[in-house]
């Protein structure tokens, strides 16, 4: 039997981590998860023949000093645990989820047994670091963390990236591009089963964007367009789904501009229950701010897959892979260039029908029935070297 751990800095199940254990399992693999543990959860549980080994850390985002405390326990929590169920388990493969990078360094003593290690990059930490903290990129710590990426990159046997520009910033860093294999992150579609565009705007019409609710996910940019919509728009409703440390910002946002009973924020929503929001909605938006990590949201590929019109932030990673003519693009930051393209979709059902059939034939291309095959590729490869 060929096994694999994959160790996250995150919960399980959750969207891609669940998605791609439960696909190396139907190809033949056993796969074990190390990872969190949030209150109420099992620390050892079996889900749909995936081992899960919850560690007893939970993720909270409160500063430096909580960020270092929180990785660096988790990480030896690691080193100990990973290296007993090695000797165990004799795991052919590792897999180690950023972020932190360095959390690949546990693997050290399966790696000296003969394990190989991917480190799959989500997020470039350096990068996410000062966008976070509002840091110089010629601050001490912002190079100290871009060194860290590029060692961890090295040690790793594989990287897998989440898109192209992620990849080529791995390899200005140094990291050959042919260690690299980029696999977008989409949508799992056991939960977000693709579904053709249906007009479901009657007496009002609906707005959602979801997700973690971050400052550097610019959702405070949507919020601020809703009084110019709400002009044209009576019956307009935005739905806020998730939570996160920026929500209470974004809700006095909504106060202040006295829009607060047209904006709802559901705060936590099951992963399984967000298809259910998406599909009532008339609209996706996808409110990135621009930075130095190159995002490709999730988000919106899911609204895609729904069968959901989207206007997003012109950022590079998103133009890499749509076009205008299969989504709307808006000018980041900006709230007025940002409702002007909501109300053409509102005064518009061809265009958004028109929006949706054509990014739904570039989703088809990158589908998790096609990507699965390049994640799959990866660990096939490395079993047999």
């Amino acid at each position: 039997m060929k096994r694999v751990c994959i160790v996250r800095h995150g919960y399980y199940p959750d969207g891609h981590v669940r998605r791609d254990a439960e696909t190396l399992t139907d190809h033949g693999y056993e796969v074990d998860i190390l990872c969190l543990r949030k209150r109420g959860q099992e620390s050892r549980e079996v889900i749909h023949g995936v081992r899960v080994y919850r560690l007893p850390v939970e993720h909270h985002r409160n500063g430096i000093p909580r960020y270092i405390f929180e990785y660096s326990g988790f990480f030896i929590m690691v080193l100990w645990v990973i290296s007993l169920l090695h000797l165990r388990r004799k795991y052919q493969v590792i897999e180690v989820d950023t972020m932190p990078d360095f959390l690949v360094f546990a693997t050290l003593l399966p790696k000296l047994l003969g394990a190989k290690v991917v480190l799959y990059v989500f997020d470039h930490m350096h990068e996410v670091y000062a966008e976070k903290f509002k840091a110089s990129r010629d601050q001490v710590t912002f190079k100290f963390l871009k060194a860290v990426e590029k060692a961890s990159a090295q040690y790793a046997h594989h990287v897998i990236s989440v898109n192209s520009l992620c990849k080529e910033l791995l390899e200005r860093m140094g990291v050959p591009g042919s260690k690299i294999s980029v696999v977008l992150n989409v949508p799992d579609e056991d939960v977000f089963c693709y579904r053709s565009y249906q007009d479901t705007s009657n007496s009002h019409f609906s707005i959602i964007t979801h997700g973690s609710l971050l400052e550097r996910y610019g959702i405070q940019t949507l919020i601020s367009a809703v009084p110019m919509l709400a002009n044209v728009i009576p019956e307009l409703e935005l739905q806020v789904v998730g939570d996160g440390e920026y929500r209470q910002k974004l809700e006095e946002v909504a106060r202040s501009l006295e829009v607060g009973e047209r904006v709802h924020f559901t705060g936590v929503v099951p992963f399984e229950r967000v298809p259910n929001y998406i599909t009532k909605a008339d609209v996706g938006v996808v409110c990135i701010l621009p930075g130095g990590n190159p995002m490709l949201p999730n988000k919106l590929f899911e609204y895609v897959a729904l069968g959901k019109p989207a206007v997003v932030t012109s950022i590079p990673a998103v133009k890499a892979y749509f076009d205008d003519s299969s989504v709307m693009f808006y000018e980041p930051g900006n709230e007025n260039d940002l409702a002007r393209c909501i109300l053409e979709l509102y005064g518009n059902p061809a265009r958004r029908n028109a929006l949706v059939e054509s990014a739904s034939r570039i989703y088809d291309r990158y589908r998790w029935t096609a990507m699965k095959y390049e994640y799959i590729r990866v660990f096939d490869k490395l079993t047999k070297q």
